[in-house]
């Protein structure tokens, strides 16, 4: 038996289920919020979409697309009247807030997509710390496997400190337009 590895495996795992499990919440606080603003950003986008006269497709159709909020079928619709426009003039009010949208559209996916990355690697390392105190005893009788155990917790926790890092650098990227919209 190896009484500072035991100790050792006990004390850093439960330091990294509650440190990340803190640091989850937190950001999990941090990410609601910065989803409603996206989700405001891509309301007043669309709106401002819907106001710019065309006469490509259906005014009733793409009413009901924005009154039920299906944002990203009315962005599709604008892309395609944008594509289709055979004019040769680009109404540019149309392509400005249309790029608006799709950005406040792909920057929501973004911080979606990074958030549920760190909350399943941090729901894994919680699990693997809270595993690994209750079988403290046990790695320890292994220098071997308890070194081992307690330098996979150690990246793990660094990974997701990274991924944290990521959430956050998405979460702040600001739109490419004024906040007029």
């Amino acid at each position: 038996m190896h009484p500072e590895l035991e100790n050792s495996i006990f004390y850093t795992m439960s330091t990294i289920a509650q440190t990340l499990s803190g640091a989850m919440g937190l950001l999990g606080a941090i990410v609601l919020f910065a989803l409603q603003e996206t989700r405001n950003g891509i309301e007043r986008a669309a709106k401002r979409l819907a106001e710019v006269p065309h006469n490509n497709e259906s005014t009733v159709f793409l009413r009901h697309l924005l009154t039920h909020r299906n944002f990203a079928e009315f962005a599709k619709r604008y892309g395609q009247m944008l594509e289709g426009d055979d004019s040769g003039v680009t109404n540019t009010d149309l392509l400005v807030f249309h790029a608006a949208l799709t950005w406040e559209l792909n920057h929501d996916q973004a911080i979606r997509r990074s958030f549920s990355k760190a909350l399943i690697a941090s729901g894994i390392m919680i699990a693997f710390g809270i595993l690994c105190c209750s079988l403290a005893p046990l790695l320890a009788a292994k220098v071997g496997v308890g070194a081992t155990v307690l330098g996979v917790g150690v990246t793990g926790a660094i990974a997701c400190l990274a991924l944290y890092g990521i959430l956050l650098r998405v979460m702040l990227r600001s739109t490419p337009i004024d906040d007029d919209l």
